[in-house]
C-alpha cells in the first residue's frame, strides 16, 4: 500500500513538470486578478470588471497598445506603468456593448515636452482614465509642449477620456477630424464619446472637433458627445475652449471656465457649438467672449432644439452672454434642417464691461425658421444694453420671445447675496419667481432641489 502511494505521487509529480516545462515562453502581458477604482458619483460609473488585468509599459520611451497584436476579452482592464513616456499610442481595440475595456494609469502616467503626445486611433467601447492609482486624482499628465496632446483618429466610437491634467500646452489638447460622411447609418458618424474630470491650465483649446457641412452631406458628424467636471484656467489667448463643427444632441455640463482671453479682442465663443443639444450647469467668469456661440441646425427632417440653462456668466470684457444664430451653408434642405433655441434660468452680470459692443443675455440673430425662448432669467450690470434691451439683443427680423426675465442695476438690488456663490436673499424679487409652463428644472446649479415655485435665474 505505501508502494502504492509511493508511485502515484511519483507519477503526479512528473505530469505536473512536464506540463509546466512545455509552457509556451510569451511576452504577453502579465494578468492577475481585476481591481477597478470606484468612481465618484458625479461620473457615470464604468461596467464591473470581470475580466483580466493586463500591464503594459516600462515607464519610459514609446509604448503601443495595439489590440490587433493581442485578443482583448470583455471588461479587460490595461493598466500603464507610471512614469515619463515620449509617446502612448493605443489603436484597434473594440468591445461589444457592456464589455467595455478599461485602461487606466498604474502610478502617474506623464507625456512631458515637446514631441510628446497620446495616439488614439480605431477604439470602441474603450474608457482611458486617470484613476488607476488611489491617492493620484488626475493619474495621465500632459505638459510643457508646443504640440497637440491627444489626436484621435480613424473610428472613434462609445469612448471615455477622464481624469487627465493639461499644463502649459501651446496647441489643441484633443483634437480629432473625423473623415466618415454621414449617410443616415449609424457607421457614418462618431457616438458617444465622453470627456470628463479634467483639468486645464494655460493652454490652447481644449477640444477641437471640426466638420463640414455642404454640398448636401456632413463629413464629422458627432452624435451624443458629453463634455463635463472640467476646470479651464488662465489662459490668455485662448478663444475656444471647445469648437464642435457638427454635433447632435451634445451634452455639455458642471463645467468651470474662468480667467480667460485677457489677451484677446476677437469675437469668440469660448464654447463654439454647431448643432444641437444642452448648455447647462456651467460657470464662466473672468472672460472676453460669448460663453456659447450656438449655431443651431438639426440633422436630416427632424427639428431639434438647443437648451441653455443653470449657467451663471459674470464678469466678461466684450460681449454678451450667448449668441445663437442660424446659417443658410449650415441648414441644407434635404440634409439638415433649422432648429429652436431655449434660453432660460440663467444668471448673468458684468457683461461686456469694455462697453464697445451689445452686452445682455442673448444674441439672437435669424434661426432660418426656428424660434428663440429668452425666459427666467437674472441679469445685473450691462452698462451696454441693445437700445434699452438688457435681456436679448435683436439681430435680425424676427424677434425672440421673451418673458418673465428680471434685471438690476446691481448684484445687491438683484438680491443675490454675493458675486461668488450667487445665491438669492430671500427678499430678492427673482425667489420663487419663475414661470413653470415651458420648461420645469429640478435642480438649480448647485444641484439644490428646486420647489414647484422655483427661482428664477440659475441658483435658488
Amino acid at each position: 500500500m505505501k508502494l502504492q502511494r509511493t508511485l502515484i505521487l511519483a507519477i503526479s509529480s512528473l505530469c505536473f513538470f512536464l506540463c509546466t516545462s512545455c509552457k509556451k515562453n510569451t511576452t504577453e502581458p502579465k494578468i492577475e486578478d481585476p481591481k477597478v477604482p470606484s468612481l465618484p458619483d458625479t461620473v457615470t460609473k464604468p461596467p464591473v470588471v470581470t475580466g483580466r488585468t493586463l500591464f503594459f509599459g516600462t515607464g519610459t520611451g514609446v509604448l503601443k497598445i495595439d489590440g490587433a497584436t493581442f485578443a482583448t476579452k470583455c471588461n479587460d482592464l490595461i493598466k500603464i506603468k507610471g512614469g515619463s513616456y515620449s509617446q502612448i499610442e493605443i489603436k484597434n481595440i473594440s468591445a461589444d456593448d457592456g464589455c467595455a475595456i478599461n485602461i487606466v494609469n498604474d502610478g502617474l502616467v506623464e507625456l512631458s515636452g515637446d514631441g510628446k503626445q497620446m495616439l488614439l486611433s480605431n477604439l470602441n467601447n474603450v474608457v482611458i482614465s486617470g484613476n488607476g492609482t488611489a491617492g493620484i486624482d488626475k493619474g495621465f499628465s500632459f505638459k510643457n509642449s508646443s504640440n497637440r496632446s491627444v489626436q484621435l483618429n480613424g473610428t472613434i466610437d462609445k469612448f471615455t477620456f477622464q481624469y487627465a491634467t493639461f499644463q502649459n500646452v501651446q496647441d489643441y489638447l484633443i483634437a480629432y477630424n473625423s473623415t466618415r460622411v454621414y449617410n443616415g447609418s449609424e457607421n457614418s458618424y462618431s457616438k458617444q464619446l465622453k470627456f470628463l474630470n479634467i483639468d486645464c491650465d494655460n493652454t490652447a483649446s481644449m477640444i477641437y472637433f471640426p466638420a463640414t457641412v455642404a454640398s448636401g452631406s456632413i463629413t464629422g458628424l458627432i452624435k451624443d458627445i458629453e463634455i463635463a467636471y472640467v476646470k479651464f484656467s488662465n489662459s490668455p489667448g485662448v478663444m475656444s475652449v471647445v469648437n464642435l463643427g457638427a454635433a447632435e444632441d451634445y451634452n455639455i455640463h458642471h463645467n468651470i471656465v474662468k480667467n480667460i482671453n485677457s489677451a484677446s479682442n476677437n469675437h469668440n465663443g469660448i464654447f463654439q457649438l454647431d448643432g444641437n443639444g444642452k448648455f447647462y450647469n456651467n460657470l464662466i467668469r473672468d472672460h472676453q467672449g460669448n460663453a456659447v456661440r450656438s449655431w443651431l441646425f438639426s440633422v436630416a427632417s427632424a427639428v431639434k432644439e438647443v437648451q441653455i440653462y443653470n449657467n451663471i456668466v459674470f464678469n466678461s470684457r466684450k460681449y454678451s452672454a450667448f449668441e445663437v444664430q442660424g446659417f443658410s451653408n449650415l441648414v441644407i434642405p434635404g440634409t439638415t434642417n433649422y432648429a429652436n433655441a431655449k434660453i432660460f434660468n440663467n444668471t448673468c452680470g458684468s457683461l461686456d464691461l469694455s462697453k464697445d459692443w451689445v452686452g445682455v443675455v442673448a444674441d439672437v440673430y435669424d434661426l432660418l425658421g426656428g424660434k428663440c425662448e429668452v425666459f427666467n432669467n437674472l441679469a445685473f450690470n450691462f452698462p451696454s444694453p441693445s437700445n434699452n434691451n438688457y435681456i436679448w439683443s435683436q439681430q435680425s427680423a424676427i424677434p425672440a420671445v421673451a418673458t418673465n426675465n428680471l434685471y438690476f442695476n446691481n448684484s445687491a438690488a438683484a438680491g443675490i447675496k454675493d458675486e461668488s456663490t450667487f445665491t438669492l436673499s430671500d427678499n430678492s424679487a427673482a425667489k420663487n419667481a419663475s414661470i413653470t409652463n415651458k420648461v420645469v428644472l429640478t435642480t438649480d446649479y448647485y444641484g439644490k432641489r428646486r420647489n414647484s415655485t422655483y427661482s428664477i435665474g440659475a441658483v435658488e
